[in-house]
């Protein structure tokens, strides 16, 4: 085989590359995804085939603008402060939730002995890590995974 065979899979392969530059930062902020539990390969083979979603959209339009690797680097660039400025705003609510319960236990005296010998372990509370998995729970059960993903692929 020759390489001028492989040429429409490259092309397929930059757009899925273009793809995961915006999935990349909002799976790795937004909690809902939960890719503290999830690690090495597998995390890389979601974020593969979530971005190959978008990824014959993305072909067409790079076909028909011909663009220059200049132009490509810019791309990925803003495709990343987007991934980026999306992962932030749509984790926000859920760092409110954790952090209303981070109140609350501070105000019952959950944490205290981490307050006095920081060397204790890690800072997540009860309540707030509650609140957060109650709110992701939520979110799963109403169908909400499903907007949340077509608001990171549609825009």
């Amino acid at each position: 085989m020759t390489a001028q065979a492989f040429i429409p899979y490259f092309d397929l392969l930059l757009s899925i590359a273009l793809g995961m530059a915006r999935i990349y930062p909002v799976a790795y902020l937004v909690p809902v995804f939960c890719f503290q539990h999830l690690r090495g390969l597998p995390r890389h083979a979601v974020v593969f085939a979530l971005g190959m979603l978008p990824a014959p959209g993305i072909r067409q339009a790079l076909i028909d603008a011909q663009v220059n690797w200049l132009s490509l680097a810019g791309l990925m660039f803003k495709e990343l402060v987007l991934g980026l400025l999306l992962g932030v705003l749509l984790a926000m609510p859920l760092w409110l939730y954790e952090s209303v319960g981070a109140l609350l236990d501070n105000q019952r005296g959950a944490l205290i002995g981490g307050q006095l010998n920081p060397a204790l372990g890690t800072d997540t509370t009860p309540l707030g890590l509650l609140f957060k998995e109650m709110t992701i729970l939520l979110l799963v059960t109403t169908l909400g995974i499903g907007t949340l993903t077509q608001l990171i692929l549609g825009q």
